[in-house]
């Protein structure tokens, strides 16, 4: 293995991850053993804690409450040492197959860049689109008819390219300018968190890149859940509220009404067809997911893990900084 250019630490964010860990931790050993590993656990209920503080990898384990995936990795950051100059947020239900040391020289030539992803693979082997541009309106319309999209496209995977955003299952990113940027927004609990930090990197001048040399392994399994659809959804009205206009803002939630409609003419899995109704409800704020998922009863699955708009906790959106 060759030898890292710059001080690396490796924030992996947990809940409930024992099956998923070891493969990930045993990979990290392998391709990354001089970074510094910190696994912050939300209250996990199963082995992961225990795995973590095993595993001979690991170098801190951070155990707190179910605070939502960017407040957890915002702690981890900070309990990095000061020698850490570049941070790698990784997935727990993820496997690196390339040499960090190597991809770390190899971004160099990026200079201040915000952040950087690598090319995903499923444990089968094949291409998973993790690279897009910022929602807009017209790419709305576009996913909701369907249309051609080079991120969507093997063609768009073929050689190293500026991109809005990366898929935050492994994101490389200097630590100044995580700093630089306040790290993530707290009012995000899980989803879009990636795709806001890395819009306030971009207006700060950092740009972000999709290497294609190097790739890794993410476990793409159905996780379509209802409650993680609602809660994708929740957080994308939240996003919206951010940085798009009100006007631009709807006329998104007509367009994926449109999309989610078509859903129930054409599906393209069956699971579209049952996620019909909530994600419309979700879509139009009229139903939130249960935050945090300890608190639901019955199963993530399940009508009882989400809530009527007028009974939603109270926590605070992100406030609108477009404007």
């Amino acid at each position: 293995m060759s030898t890292p250019t710059t001080a690396l630490g490796v924030v992996i964010v947990t809940y409930n991850n024992a099956p998923d860990l070891p493969q990930c931790l045993d990979a990290l050993q392998s391709h990354a053993g001089e970074a510094w590993v910190v696994v912050r656990d939300c209250g996990s209920s199963d082995l992961t804690i225990e795995i973590a503080e095993r595993h001979p990898v690991v170098n801190q384990v951070l155990a707190g409450t179910n605070v939502g995936f960017g407040a957890a990795c915002n702690e981890a950051v900070d309990s990095l040492g000061p020698d850490v100059e570049m941070v790698l947020l990784l997935n727990p239900d993820t496997s690196i197959d390339c040499d960090l040391a190597d991809l770390l020289e190899y971004v160099a030539r990026f200079g201040e860049f915000g952040c950087v992803g690598i090319q995903q693979q499923s444990f089968d082997g094949d291409l998973v689109w993790s690279w897009d541009k910022f929602p807009t309106v017209p790419l709305e319309w576009q996913k909701a008819r369907k249309k051609p999209l080079l991120q969507r496209s093997p063609a768009g995977y073929t050689d190293d390219r500026r991109v809005d955003w990366n898929m935050g299952a492994f994101l490389l990113i200097p630590r100044a300018a995580f700093v630089l940027a306040g790290g993530f927004d707290k009012g995000f609990f899980l989803f879009y968190e990636e795709i806001d930090l890395q819009q306030r990197l971009a207006r700060l001048g950092r740009q972000t890149h999709y290497v294609n040399k190097f790739h890794y392994r993410h476990d793409r399994s159905d996780k379509a859940t209802l409650w993680r659809e609602v809660l994708r959804l929740n957080s994308r009205r939240a996003y919206d509220r951010k940085w798009l206009s009100r006007f631009e803002t709807l006329q998104c939630q007509v367009a994926q009404s449109y999309r989610w409609i078509q859903d129930v003419i054409r599906p393209q899995r069956d699971r579209d067809r049952r996620l019909v109704i909530p994600r419309l409800l979700a879509t139009w704020g009229l139903i939130r997911a249960v935050v945090p998922p300890e608190e639901i009863e019955g199963g993530v699955d399940s009508w009882s893990s989400v809530r009527p708009f007028w009974a939603e906790s109270g926590k605070p959106a992100p406030r609108n900084v477009a404007q």
